[in-house]
């Protein structure tokens, strides 16, 4: 016997412990069950969690309440302004009493979704504890919640897919579903519904449909020169001198049946991205101008389509609103510092991630910019020059000149110094060695 939990855990970076505080909520045969556990970053690393509230509702809206209450204050009366693993929803097994405690391990397998807010929370709680019975702000929250419920992985999984390049990638929670089982689950049951996956560079975008469909993926390239035949095919010359027709990674995918992933949309010319209109709504054709009398491509069963992009940088495009209401699915992909420390990437670089984060969103809190975030991209290369054995001088200059902000360099400055005690610089040449 099994039964559903979700939660969420948040954490006070600037305490001197790095404090994790977590919730969870889940049904407890016929009553529901709200408990909390807290403790810092080492006690949450070990599973060595204390136990704080532990109070049964005879209510769902009650339980869920609780769990938007204490969401509620974490994030706008106390500290903890640092989501670490959720909200999420998983199953355990039931047999007897829960101990909040032991729910630990299995939180920590659960990615955090940055962007998460109070509503986020109403949905994961809704599709956990009662979907047929959920309180009505749930379930606007959450209009499918009573017919798709927290989809996720195969518990083998959980521990990361191996990626066809050989690298490793940790599935993440979106709004009580595991990212990579929404986009399987979309292409086998709503194939017209498709995802535009955005957020900063090197934060993987890229990684969540490799690890959701690997080999079954076709993979195009957006650039500022990107025209219809990258799409869709052109004559190639043969030795003999003549020409053979060859489809372009949209036509292969569409009459293999398999998933199409454009990566870096955001740069290619807007009347190029119109090559997609057709293909993205209800007739699923694609005409083919350089094939005259040829009939239109209609997409075999297994096609879907995923697109990624930058929506900031240089050469960066607005999509436009066609394109945007024709991938409806919208999934922000930003830094995921517990999928770094899967990849064993040094706690003291992560913690420097995770302070300019906090800073991050301080400022924009405040009304300001902001200041640069490293994604997990410029972790895992930092970690690089560490592993070559290059000392820490070389690698924390290659963390701070992956600043794309130059208002930031001073912000990252700070945060490497207060960290590691010592300052850096960009790296440059000095007099004869």
């Amino acid at each position: 016997m099994t039964t559903t939990v979700a939660g969420f855990a948040v954490q006070d970076p600037n305490s001197s412990e790095q404090k994790v505080y977590a919730a969870f909520v889940y049904r407890d045969g016929s009553s529901f069950r709200f408990a909390t556990v807290s403790g810092g970053y080492g006690h949450w690393a070990g599973n060595r969690m204390r136990s704080q509230a532990n109070r049964a509702f005879t209510s769902v809206d009650d339980a869920a309440a609780a769990m938007t209450d204490v969401w509620t204050k974490k994030h706008s009366k106390s500290t903890y302004d640092m989501v670490i693993a959720g909200p999420f929803a998983f199953a355990v097994a039931a047999t007897g009493e829960i101990d909040p405690a032991d729910l630990v391990a299995a939180a920590k397998g659960e990615g955090a979704v940055l962007s998460a807010d109070v509503s986020t929370v109403e949905s994961v709680v809704a599709q956990a504890l009662s979907p047929m019975t959920a309180s009505a702000s749930a379930a606007t929250a959450a209009p499918s919640a009573s017919r798709v419920t927290g989809l996720t992985v195969d518990p083998t999984e959980r521990d990361g897919i191996v990626l066809p390049n050989g690298h490793t990638m940790y599935p993440r929670q979106v709004a009580g579903h595991t990212d990579v089982a929404l986009m399987r689950h979309l292409r086998a049951n709503s194939p017209d519904l498709f995802v535009r996956l955005h957020g900063p560079a090197g934060g993987g975008k890229s990684t969540v449909p490799y690890g959701a469909f690997g080999t079954d993926l076709v993979v195009m390239q957006g650039h500022g020169d990107t025209n219809v035949a990258h799409f869709v095919g052109q004559y190639l010359p043969l030795p003999d001198g003549g020409f053979e027709w060859r489809d372009g990674p949209l036509t292969r995918a569409m009459r293999e049946g398999k998933v199409f992933f454009l990566d870096e949309a955001s740069r290619v010319p807007s009347e190029t991205m119109a090559v997609l209109m057709s293909v993205a709504d209800g007739r699923r054709t694609l005409n083919i101008d350089d094939l005259p009398g040829s009939d239109p491509v209609v997409a075999t069963d297994g096609f879907w389509m995923v697109i990624g992009y930058n929506e900031y940088g240089q050469g960066v495009r607005p999509l436009d609103d066609a394109i945007k209401r024709r991938f409806p699915i919208a999934i922000e992909v930003s830094a995921d510092f517990t999928a770094a420390e899967a990849a064993g990437v040094d706690p003291k670089l992560i913690k420097v991630a995770r302070n300019l984060h906090t800073r991050n969103a301080e400022e924009k809190n405040d009304g300001g910019l902001g200041c640069w975030v490293p994604q997990i991209a410029d972790l895992l290369v930092t970690q690089k020059v560490l592993d070559a054995g290059l000392g820490l001088e070389i690698a924390l200059a290659t963390m701070l000149t992956a600043c794309t902000d130059p208002d930031s360099v001073e912000c990252v400055q700070d945060a490497i110094t207060d960290v590691y005690g010592m300052g850096v610089q960009p790296l440059a040449l000095g007099g004869r060695a």
